[in-house]
This record gives structure tokens, C-alpha cells and sequence, in this order.
């Protein structure tokens, strides 16, 4: 990896960095800006106070295997629909069957985090509105494209994609597959999100809950654009910054 590559103190300064970029260019009203959990909702968070938008919840997964595996295979929004991995089913030898227990039980914790936190579902939100879909990274870009797949469904007139740190190959996924893509770093040696970040612990579900009743509690300004270039930067100079 290139020594020089940005690295984000944490999230919040990674939220902050990525609302200065997405304010350089006008972004169609009205708007929501909708995080993935857990991560991508304390970034979305930043976004959101700057833009004066509402935030909101993108409930999407990525669907693995079997329990405590990491290897994405797939993905799952709040509506149940699946998107899969081109070729990673047969390639594992799963069944139709292992498949949907796969998805159920993503699914399953899509509803957990629903039910536990503040309501703030991007299903209420999204019809009419531009919507700002954030992760704290890209990988496969999955997840993102199962949001990205939930907000249209559910009527976005408009879907930017915004992530501090992105994959060549999910960056050119979006920039197909959104109206606009934003990301600070895309790299061509990217390994893993939290290499991007100085401190990058588990969030848990009462910091996603404290985030969405912040901003609740500030949604009477929603809609009016707030807040001034911050001053701070990242810890060196991005690569492949768009």
C-alpha cells in the first residue's frame, strides 16, 4: 500500500471531509442523506449537519455464507430482495435452500437494527427526494448497490453514492450505476475498509441510535444548507481522489 495513501482520523472527520466534497457542487432538492449501518451512519451523520438534509437509514446487508463468515456473497435491503454475487453461489456449492437461509438471516438483523433504533428508514423518505446514500467504505460495493437498488424502488428521483474510500471496482460500478459517485480515495490496491482509518473500533446499535436522535432533533432546519468549510484536513494526500 502507498505510504502517501489519505487515512482518516475516524469516521466523524471522515463525515466531515466527504460533506465538504459532495457541497462543491449543487445537489438537487429536496434531499435525504441515508447511511448504511452501522459505520456508514456516524459518516452519513457529518453529511447530513452540513448538507442541512434529514438523515436517514439505508437498511442493507451483505449475506454471507454461513454465521461469523465475512465473505460477502450477496446482499439484502429492507424489502427482502436479494441481490447476488455473479457466479459465488455455484462456486460454493450453495443450494437454492442456503441461499435463502443466507438471506434470512441478514435479513433478520436488518429488522433487529429497525426495530431498536429511532424511526428513520429511508422507506419513508426517499419518494421525491434526492437521496445521498454513505458508507464508511466500498469493497465489493454490494451492499451499496442493494441501497442503491431500495431507494429507487422506493421513488429517489436523483441517487448519489458518497464514501470516504472506495475499490476501483466499486467506484466504477457506481459511476454506472448512480446518478453521481463521490469518494475521497479510490485505490487500486485496496484490501480492506478500516486500513483507511486511523481508529475504526465496531460501532454499536446505541451509537447509531444516538446519531439518528441528533439528528432528528435538528430536522426542523433540514432542507436549508448549513454549516462552513471545515479547516482540518486528512492525514496526507488521497490517491485516486475524485
Amino acid at each position: 500500500m502507498d505510504s502517501k495513501l489519505m487515512r482518516f482520523l475516524d469516521r466523524s472527520e471522515a463525515g466531515r471531509l466527504l460533506a465538504e466534497r459532495l457541497a462543491e457542487r449543487p445537489l438537487p432538492s429536496p434531499r435525504v442523506v441515508a447511511g448504511i449501518p452501522r459505520g456508514g451512519v456516524l459518516v452519513a451523520s457529518r453529511v447530513a449537519e452540513r448538507l442541512g438534509a434529514p438523515l436517514a437509514v439505508a437498511y442493507a446487508r451483505k449475506v454471507t455464507p454461513y454465521p461469523g463468515s465475512e465473505l460477502a456473497i450477496g446482499a439484502v435491503d429492507e424489502d427482502g430482495e436479494l441481490l447476488v454475487a455473479t457466479g459465488t453461489g455455484p462456486a460454493l456449492g450453495l443450494t437454492a435452500e442456503k441461499l435463502e437461509e443466507a438471506k434470512n438471516r441478514a435479513l433478520a438483523e436488518i429488522h433487529r437494527q429497525r426495530d431498536r433504533n429511532p424511526p428513520a428508514s429511508l422507506r419513508e423518505l426517499a419518494q421525491g427526494r434526492a437521496v445521498v446514500l454513505v458508507d464508511d467504505g466500498l469493497a465489493t460495493g454490494l451492499t451499496m448497490q442493494a441501497a442503491v437498488g431500495f431507494a429507487r424502488r422506493h421513488g429517489a428521483s436523483h441517487v448519489t453514492v458518497a464514501t470516504p474510500c472506495a475499490s476501483v471496482s466499486a467506484a466504477r460500478r457506481f459511476r454506472r450505476t448512480a446518478n453521481r459517485f463521490v469518494s475521497l480515495v479510490v485505490d487500486p490496491d485496496f484490501v480492506a475498509v478500516g486500513i483507511y482509518y486511523l481508529r475504526f473500533p465496531t460501532v454499536s446499535d446505541v451509537e447509531v441510535a444516538a446519531a439518528i436522535a441528533a439528528a432528528l432533533e435538528r430536522r426542523p432546519a433540514a432542507g436549508v444548507e448549513t454549516g462552513k468549510p471545515g479547516a482540518g484536513t486528512a492525514s496526507s494526500v488521497p490517491t485516486g481522489a475524485m
